[in-house]
Formats: structure tokens, C-alpha cells, sequence
């Protein structure tokens, strides 16, 4: 079975989401639920070569994972 990585639920980018903290396209998506949980976000980064390529939402991470977060209206 194939690890799960942002890839995976990529997002198109959205300007003005900031750069840091971010992910790479092959991350785990555990990787990027840690960061977004410590930071406080609601969303992350996907750079690859330095440029932004996409986003991840945490919500879209945690129903890829089988977690369920809280959600926001």
C-alpha cells in the first residue's frame, strides 16, 4: 500500500496563503497535519523548487487520514 502525501489531496494555490511553515509534494500528509496543528492553520503550503505549487487544507488532511477535526463555520 502507498504511503498517503500531499499530493494527494493538493490543492491549487491561493495567494496570499503563506509560504512558512510548508510542505513538499511528497511529504507525508502527517507531516503536514503537524505543522498546521502547531502553527494554528487552517491550511499549508506545497512548494517544490522553492515556488509555491499548492495547498493543503487541514480538514481535507484529517478525512484523507480517517481523522475527524473539528469542524469551523
Amino acid at each position: 500500500m502507498r504511503c498517503k502525501t500531499v499530493q494527494d489531496i493538493l490543492l491549487p494555490y491561493k495567494e496570499g496563503t503563506p509560504l512558512h511553515p510548508s510542505v513538499g509534494l511528497e511529504d507525508k500528509i502527517s507531516r503536514a497535519i503537524e505543522l498546521m496543528v502547531t502553527h494554528n492553520s487552517r491550511c499549508i503550503a506545497v512548494i517544490r523548487n522553492n515556488r509555491p505549487v499548492g495547498m493543503v487544507r487541514l480538514q481535507d488532511a484529517f478525512d484523507k487520514v480517517g481523522l475527524q477535526g473539528s469542524k469551523r463555520t
